[in-house]
């Protein structure tokens, strides 16, 4: 094992130098190599984030790099195209959500990684977020056994159901298979508002007999956000909630109120704290580790993709969660307004 990973990076975008790039610095990694086909673009990135090397094809990049990993955001094609000739050479591969245009396309990166020995791992930063990551340790601890959950995602306006639900919605459905295992149904219902914009209310149902209901919504101007997750903690009623990434709540049962004993006038209410606990970032210039791109998820996300190249094994979300999405996604997309529940496929 090396003590540090070299890493090629394909794709200087928006996203990607907003959120990608900055966070490689808290990963044990050497960016070794920028690609983009606007040269201009690669080498600004390389300037600004320490790149050695700037190329505008991939291909050469893959020949003339010793690379012990890559990462690629783009649009789906790319991520699917070229992260195919990535996984051809043995080289572990990050892709940006969607992996692939398609479930098809998805089917080949994973099938491309098994070939050769390798890892795929697909860019779903929420599993990362600092608020969903405390409350998957949570459940994974057995403290907190979950029995429904309440998703909220509403975004900007879409009118094209597949792109809503590749670029937007797989965000929520991965949370809720990080949270409740492999989804077994699927049964949803599509509204489409008098602007063309879409909604779905979709309930995906898992082999505990757990629940989730999502509503998804691309008819708001902005990002917004809320996860609830009902269960059991410690033997009484619990609830988590987390408002748009930064803002968890822990419900426990607590006191119950008071008792009407004889009057009105010894009604003494309980003043309990410990029954909700709440955490949210701390924006103060010394506390690092609550900036922005750890509790949304994309430090911790690069970190991982890094350790599990230096460690010989598979990240978290693995090569086989690159397909768990994007099945559910294909079943929505083929029956959106079902009015039933449909297996869904590989469960």
């Amino acid at each position: 094992m090396t003590d540090v990973a070299r890493l090629g990076f394909i794709g200087c975008g928006t996203h990607s130098t907003n959120n990608l790039y900055p966070a490689l610095k808290y990963a044990r990694c050497r960016l070794a190599a920028v690609c983009d086909r606007d040269e201009a673009l690669a080498r600004r990135n390389a300037d600004v984030f320490g790149g050695r090397a700037v190329y505008t094809d991939a291909d050469a990049m893959l020949d003339g790099e010793d690379l012990d990993g890559v990462l690629i955001v783009g649009p789906p094609a790319m991520h699917w195209e070229l992260g195919k000739r990535v996984l051809a050479r043995g080289i572990p591969l990050f892709v940006e959500k969607p992996p692939a245009p398609d479930l098809a396309g998805a089917e080949e990166l994973v099938a491309a990684a098994r070939a050769n020995g390798t890892f795929v791992m697909t860019g779903f930063m929420k599993r990362h977020g600092l608020t969903y990551r405390k409350a998957r340790e949570l459940i994974e601890s057995g403290r907190f056994t979950p029995a429904a959950g309440w998703f909220r995602y509403g975004h900007w306006a879409n009118t094209d159901l597949p792109r809503m639900l590749h670029t937007m919605c797989i965000h929520p459905v991965d949370l809720a298979i990080s949270f409740f295992g492999d989804p077994t149904t699927v049964h949803s219902t599509l509204y489409t508002s008098p602007r063309g914009a879409l909604s779905l209310a979709v309930t995906l149902r898992f082999a505990s007999g757990c629940w989730v209901q999502l509503t998804l919504d691309s008819s708001q101007p902005r990002v917004q956000e809320r996860v609830e997750i009902s269960g059991v903690m410690d033997g009484d009623n619990a609830l988590i909630v987390v408002d748009n990434v930064q803002h968890m709540e822990l419900h426990t049962q607590g006191g119950r109120g008071t008792d009407l004993r004889r009057d009105l006038f010894e009604i003494d209410p309980d003043f309990d704290l410990a029954d909700i606990r709440i955490w949210r970032p701390d924006f103060s210039i010394p506390n690092m580790a609550q900036s922005r791109l750890f509790f949304q998820g994309f430090a911790m996300e690069v970190r991982e993709f890094v350790d599990a190249i230096l460690e010989g094994r598979q990240p978290c979300p693995g090569t086989e969660d690159t397909l768990k999405a994007m099945r559910v996604l294909d079943v929505i997309a083929r029956n959106p307004d079902s009015g039933r529940e449909i297996p869904v496929p590989g469960a």
